[in-house]
């Protein structure tokens, strides 16, 4: 059809086409929306299928999670002396023994002891190899693989490996201290209840800090060098640089470090019970180990039941306070 020239034909035209393609296009539009509608599912329906794909993984979350917290909190009011006999209520009798047992306050202190000690040694000792580690240049790769090769050593090995280490006549450390004339600084590491728990800290935290020392690594390699470059500029010496630059800048890591640390610290029960059992005299007793002898040696399943809530309620507090320290640090 050929539109004659007339004054408004050339505007006349295009609007037309325009407005027929705008036609089409919403009518498309309004189809492709009706399909996509009629395509998918209502959210009754999606919450169902989702429901139905999550049940196995929520079945074993009940069996092997659910069930023992019911089960153990169950357990805590009643009186059992081995898994064979009848379980009696007692009521709040278990926690009131838990409160008069002076073992109980004892391994609580150790416990919260022991978590310090993990964090300062392990976490301090990766932080300082971090350091160092991080200055070299041929040698990083070889040095970051040999210090982070006792973690990969499980805390019953680590237990066996430094209890020979702390034998008091044959061991590695007193022979050592002997051949260099050291020989009065000789001790009986795991005997003496001065030194046990310490002692066996050492060796939970040497299997330790090789995961920290490269979780440290990776913090200073993602600090921005420039930030030295301007403390060169300032004439800032290497003590500045570290407190005012490389501290900061591993601030992330550090509460990372620390909270790892402090769950780890939370495992001792491994490598206590390998070397000490607890001894001598309960100077190495902690929540987790006292556990496992009320429960699997006094057959005091109902006492143990309470310091588990007690351990877990322990855990929940440090987590909840060291998340708000970490908050505060991040504003």
């Amino acid at each position: 059809m050929v539109i004659p020239e007339t004054p408004g034909s050339k505007v006349v035209a295009p609007l037309r086409d325009a407005s027929a393609v705008a036609r089409h296009t919403g009518g498309l539009s309004a189809r492709m929306s009706k399909r996509r509608t009629a395509g998918n599912a209502s959210p009754d329906g999606d919450a169902r299928t989702a429901f139905w794909l999550m049940t196995p993984a929520l079945a074993l979350y009940a069996v092997f999670t659910l069930l023992p917290i019911a089960a153990t909190f169950w357990l805590s009011f009643n009186s059992s002396a081995g898994f064979n006999t009848s379980a009696n209520f007692v009521g709040v009798d278990n926690y009131a023994k838990a409160v008069q047992d002076p073992i109980v306050w004892k391994s609580l202190i150790h416990t919260f002891l022991w978590l310090a000690y993990h964090v300062v040694m392990a976490g301090g000792l990766g932080l300082l190899l971090a350091l160092a580690v991080s200055r070299l240049r041929i040698t990083q790769v070889f040095f970051r693989t040999a210090f982070f090769l006792p973690h990969l050593v499980s805390l019953a090995v680590v237990g066996v490996i430094w209890a020979n280490i702390y034998d008091p006549f044959f061991g590695l450390l007193n022979t050592a201290l002997t051949r260099i004339g050291l020989g009065a600084f000789t001790q009986g590491w795991l005997s003496d209840p001065a030194l046990v728990l310490f002692s066996v800290n050492v060796a939970s935290s040497w299997q330790g800090f090789g995961l920290y020392m490269l979780l440290f690594i990776a913090g200073l390699q993602n600090i921005d060098h420039s930030l030295y470059d301007a403390a060169d500029v300032d004439g800032a010496n290497g003590f500045q640089k570290l407190i005012y630059v490389t501290l900061p800048g591993l601030r992330e890591v550090t509460t990372f470090v620390v909270s790892l640390a402090m769950i780890n610290g939370l495992k001792g029960f491994a490598t206590v019970f390998v070397m000490t059992n607890g001894g001598p005299f309960y100077q190495s007793e902690l929540i987790t180990t006292y556990i496992y002898r009320l429960a699997f040696q006094s057959q005091d399943h109902g006492l143990a039941a309470v310091l588990c809530i007690l351990l877990s309620l322990l855990a929940i507090v440090i987590t909840i306070v060291f998340n708000r320290w970490r908050a505060r640090l991040s504003q």
